[in-house]
């Protein structure tokens, strides 16, 4: 990356490391070797992620005013719903994420070790049940502010990521930007039953065929929170990460 932006004239270079790196014990070392490279890469904290990701998403939504954005950011290790509530940012923080998803499915659903079996394709409707039952534990219960904000007349949740993110598959499983819970659930029963190579092979839904093994968790991660949080519809609006919401962060840039 670093190498594209210098041939596109770039002179500053920053980053911001996440889930993985707040809790990987080897996070800052390996930090300390991206850091040598020319790249000044942070550690932010769960809060700094959300207001980022809020960021991200009012510069892809500037038909959306900011009081009436919900801006949801889901990766591998963590969730951040993000909104402004009484003239300030909030967030609604879970250490929850597609990767999390995952391991819960398999170990805790399917009785396997997560190190021997990364997989949990074919998943059964049952096994995507009881994973709703085990992520809705591991979620909690949301903030009043927030279960008010997402059924407020005007507001728009805006799903921000890659092209295979949570959102971005979900978007298309259903053929379309925005997304309802009933086109979720219909997507999860659409993939169960399916293995790692039927999901490769779905030449319509790059999401599938990039990241085949966490096809159904993320589905099913998605489809709870929007049923714990009562959300109606998500626009999918796909972006390069949180990139933007870096790029207007002072802190970033000396």
């Amino acid at each position: 990356f670093k190498r594209i932006g210098e041939a596109e004239g770039a002179e500053q270079f920053a980053g911001a490391a996440t889930a993985a790196f707040r809790k990987a014990t080897n996070g800052p070392q390996f930090l300390k070797q991206v850091q040598a490279e020319g790249i000044d890469l942070k550690i932010i904290s769960q809060e700094q992620e959300g207001t980022i990701g809020f960021l991200t998403a009012s510069h892809a939504c500037p038909e959306i005013a900011h009081t009436d954005l919900v801006a949801w950011d889901s990766g591998g290790g963590s969730l951040q719903i993000t909104s402004v509530e009484i003239g300030a940012l909030c967030s609604w923080l879970r250490t929850v994420g597609s990767s999390i998803a995952t391991s819960l499915l398999v170990e805790q659903v399917q009785a396997k070790n997560f190190k021997d079996c990364p997989s949990p394709n074919p998943v059964s409707v049952p096994e995507a049940q009881a994973l709703v039952r085990e992520l809705r534990k591991a979620i909690g219960q949301p903030p009043e502010w927030l279960a008010n904000k997402v059924e407020a007349p005007g507001v728009t949740v805006v799903g921000i990521g890659t092209d295979t993110s949570i959102f971005c598959l979900a978007s298309q499983l259903a053929a379309k930007d925005e997304f309802s819970k009933a086109d979720v659930l219909e997507g999860i029963e659409n993939m169960c039953g399916k293995t790692d190579l039927q999901l490769r092979l779905m030449e319509d839904t790059h999401a599938a065929q990039a990241q085949p093994h966490n096809v159904v968790p993320k589905l099913v991660l998605l489809y709870t929170v929007m049923d714990i949080l009562r959300i109606n519809t998500v626009l999918n609006k796909q972006t390069n990460g949180n990139g933007a919401g870096i790029a207007m962060t002072r802190e970033f840039w000396p």
